[in-house]
């Protein structure tokens, strides 16, 4: 019995509210047996745990045991007389079944034989429970998941609207920016066609790393489905080129361009013939006749050969069949179901269903360089980008048996279905590269470029989506990353308004000696303001004793701010704006740097923090080829971004002086922030230990963080302004007066507090997508024994 236990079986039903109760997790410890001497009765102890899944307020717990279920199955010279005795304090007795030993208010007894197990003997418990802390377990559902994913795809699509409506040009832009955006939101209707839960055992393979506790997996709940997995990499990236094109030549694609876009979508059904997977007869109809129809459209649209609706008509035609194309793609089991026997022609076929995303990203490199490149440079970029995409599933495919499970069966997984990170990481972190290098090539004629400002909203939502470490679609459906990244596309319309460029455009061409009169302008305007308040106040007095009213008007009318327009306060106000909201003659780049180094060297404390203790949110189950310490890498320098807006986009930020514009950067990334972790520190669904602790000493310290990092980039580029006009930074903030002495007490107090919070925390949020698994301990233990 020491080595083997006894069986015990499902002895126990618990029922919580009349309902099946559900756990999180349990422990089983080992069987004791002890027996005096010889002949002795022997004492057997078999305990196990079980916790349940924890749900707040008033629950009633009832709980029967089956004595049957625990001596039915002893194996061979086990003993066949069993005293078998239920200890329950703190619970009240129900019904009693059977002919018992003893009882008391606490316990009951029972002699059982293994040869009498036809009666029935059992027990039934019952007790009432109030709890107060959080659950930790909660069921979510596809509609939750798609709406948060759309919400997120949306605010992506607002702030790529705005950018490709500037680029396209005044005269077309509210075209532009519906064709965008409804490009973008045909993903929430196509995320519908998601593989359901539960997924079928023959259609799916669910990654082998999603454990399953009490709560069911986000994976298993809604997977993207292959239809959108070929709209995100197939058909937006073909639209994009499309477009890079119009915008490099400034006219559509040409038929070469189309024909090519048009062959290379039959291609994958050409491959996946010889491996059996052919359209049926009514899909060759089909296609011979869109085919026709499309051949008869060319030929009447020859007609108007020449003309833009000609050349605009032929691309809308082309971007239909690929349409078509894509969704008749989007319906093959290959591009859904892990096969283990595919042969290399079905790999071939959904590659070549990804050369879109390669073609789109080395299109930009000519508009972002502002030159054209050469053929075999361009063919390079090609190889490398598609490559990044393509590389780890190409080794899996040619190392990992077809019939093998290990760790590069991660990405034999479909391209086009689940939640792999990897090409959404490739597509960011390239598109952030790009935008640095475009903002760099205009940086230095002082940022003048068309598409300057939407390139700038466009980096605050990919500094959100990197703030987690491994951009996937699988953060994008989370509730509190989902939000952050429309906050941000929303607010960055605040902080960055729309047509500031425009207005902002004078305060790029201050140079330095304007700038430095500026400064003394305005400080000499806020003396005259500060001295005429001085007199208000004295000549109370003074007009009663000494002081006529004549002197007095003439003082009043000499301290009077100068300027024409608008009374003293708006006069001052615009001497404010003057001499603090320019770049003091600086190229943009420039201050755009210094800003991303400043920023990061003022979350570096933070940053290392985060390094050591958590990991990236949203990582797949295997990250070769570095792609985990890129992830890390992303994650750690994600402030940059954030500093170098700042920097680069001084003059255009929304605000007075630097404070005031650090204020409003503020307000954009601080939720942005902090509506992550809220996701990972009291939803079930996410957190191992759901704690409303945990979530105010988290949520506090990057509030903290974000504060200072703000404030400390409002307060260094303030100082640095007076420096450069020749001044005391004391003559610009008046440090006798209360409010310019809280704000940098406040923010080195809250940097203090911050710290120290962090220090004392004790744990950081549980940073994993997947809840507590099984076997796990629960987070809250009984206080009274378990029956």
């Amino acid at each position: 019995m020491r080595e083997q236990g006894i069986s015990g079986g499902r002895s126990y039903t618990l029922l919580r509210n009349k309902k099946e109760a559900e756990f999180d997790g349990w422990r089983v410890n080992s069987t004791k047996v002890n027996q005096p001497a010889p002949g002795a009765a022997a004492t057997v102890e078999r305990s196990w745990v079980l916790y349940l899944a924890r749900q707040s307020g008033l629950q009633d717990l009832e709980l029967r045991l089956d004595l049957k279920s625990l001596v039915k199955d002893m194996r061979t010279g086990f003993p066949t007389v069993w005293t078998i005795k239920v200890s329950a304090p703190q619970w009240d007795f129900g019904v009693i079944r059977g002919q018992v030993e003893s009882q008391s208010p606490t316990s009951v007894s029972w002699r059982v034989t293994t040869k009498t197990l036809a009666v029935a003997r059992s027990v039934g418990v019952s007790r009432s429970v109030t709890t107060t802390q959080l659950p930790s377990v909660r069921h979510q559902n596809r509609v939750e998941l798609i709406a948060v994913f759309a919400l997120a795809v949306f605010g992506i699509g607002l702030v790529a609207a705005l950018l490709v409506a500037r680029l396209a040009g005044p005269a077309t832009t509210g075209r532009w920016v519906a064709v965008t955006l409804v490009l973008a939101l045909a993903v929430g209707p196509l995320a519908l066609s998601g593989i359901p839960s539960p997924p079928p055992s023959s259609s799916v393979v669910v990654p082998f790393y999603l454990s399953t506790g009490a709560g069911i997996p986000p994976d298993r709940i809604w997977t993207p489905g292959p239809a959108l997995g070929i709209w995100l990499w197939y058909v937006l990236p073909m639209a994009g080129w499309w477009f890079t094109r119009r915008l490099v030549t400034g006219r559509p694609p040409s038929a070469r361009v189309l024909l090519v876009c048009g062959v290379s979508a039959l291609l994958p059904f050409l491959l996946m013939a010889p491996g059996g997977t052919r359209p049926t007869p009514r899909g060759w109809f089909l296609l011979a006749l869109i085919a026709l129809i499309a051949l008869a459209v060319i030929v009447l649209l020859r007609q108007f050969s020449g003309t833009a609706a000609y050349r605009w008509s032929l691309t809308a035609g082309a971007l239909v069949w690929v349409l078509w194309l894509a969704l008749m793609l989007g319906r093959r089991s290959i591009m859904a179901v892990n096969i283990p026997d595919v042969n290399w022609f079905y790999v071939a076929a959904v590659w070549v269903a990804t050369w879109p995303v390669a073609a789109w990203l080395t299109s930009l490199l000519g508009p972002v360089l502002r030159r054209s490149l050469g053929v075999s440079v361009r063919a390079v970029c090609f190889l490398l980008v598609w490559g990044a995409l393509m590389f780890p599933f190409a080794v899996a495919y040619a190392a990992q048996p077809p019939a093998g499970v290990g760790i590069w069966s991660v990405y034999r997984q479909p391209f086009f279905t689940g939640y792999l990170g990897l090409p959404l990481c490739v597509v960011v972190v390239c598109g952030v590269i790009l935008q640095v290098v475009y903002l760099f090539q205009r940086g230095a004629d002082g940022g003048r470029g068309r598409a300057v400002e939407p390139v700038g909203r466009v980096l605050l939502v990919c500094a959100v989506i990197l703030a987690l470490g491994s951009p996937s679609l699988r953060t994008l459906t989370m509730w509190g990353d989902g939000f952050a990244v429309l906050w941000v596309a929303v607010t960055s319309l605040l902080v960055l308004p729309i047509g500031s460029a425009a207005t902002a455009a004078k305060f790029r061409r201050i140079s330095r000696q304007a700038h430095a009169r500026f400064m003394d302008g305005w400080v000499r305007a806020q003396l005259l303001w500060d001295t005429r308040a001085s007199l208000q106040r004295a000549a109370r007095s003074s007009l009663t004793e000494d002081m006529s009213l004549s002197a007095f008007s003439t003082r009043w009318r000499e301290l009077d701010v100068p300027g024409r327009c608008g009374d003293p306060a708006t006069r001052l106000a615009r001497a404010k704006r003057f001499a603090l909201g320019s770049a003091a003659g600086v190229a943009p780049r420039t201050a755009g740097l210094a800003g991303a180094a400043l920023a990061q060297a003022l979350a570096l404390p933070w940053a290392i923090y985060e390094l050591v203790t958590g990991s990236p949110v949203g990582a797949d189950a295997f990250m070769p080829f570095f792609l985990g310490e890129t992830s890390v890498t992303l994650r750690f320098l994600h402030w940059t971004i954030y500093g170098f807006v700042f920097g680069y986009f001084y003059p255009l930020l929304r605000g007075l002086a630097p404070i005031g514009k650090a204020a409003v950067l503020m307000l954009s990334i601080l939720p942005a922030e902090i509506l992550p972790m809220v996701t990972l520190t009291v939803d079930p669904q996410y957190a191992k230990k759901p704690s409303w602790r945990d979530m105010a000493v988290v949520c506090g310290g990057l509030a903290g963080q974000t504060f200072v990092i703000c404030m400390g980039l409002g307060l260094c580029w303030e100082w640095w302004l007076a420096r450069v006009a020749g001044m005391k930074w004391s003559q610009v903030r008046n440090f006798r007066r209360l409010s310019s002495v809280t704000v940098p007490a406040g923010t080195v107090l809250v940097a203090a507090a911050t710290a120290f919070a962090t220090v004392v925390a004790g744990t950081w949020a549980q940073q994993e997508l997947v809840p507590p698994s099984a076997d796990s301990s629960s987070q809250s233990q009984p206080s009274q024994q378990a029956p």
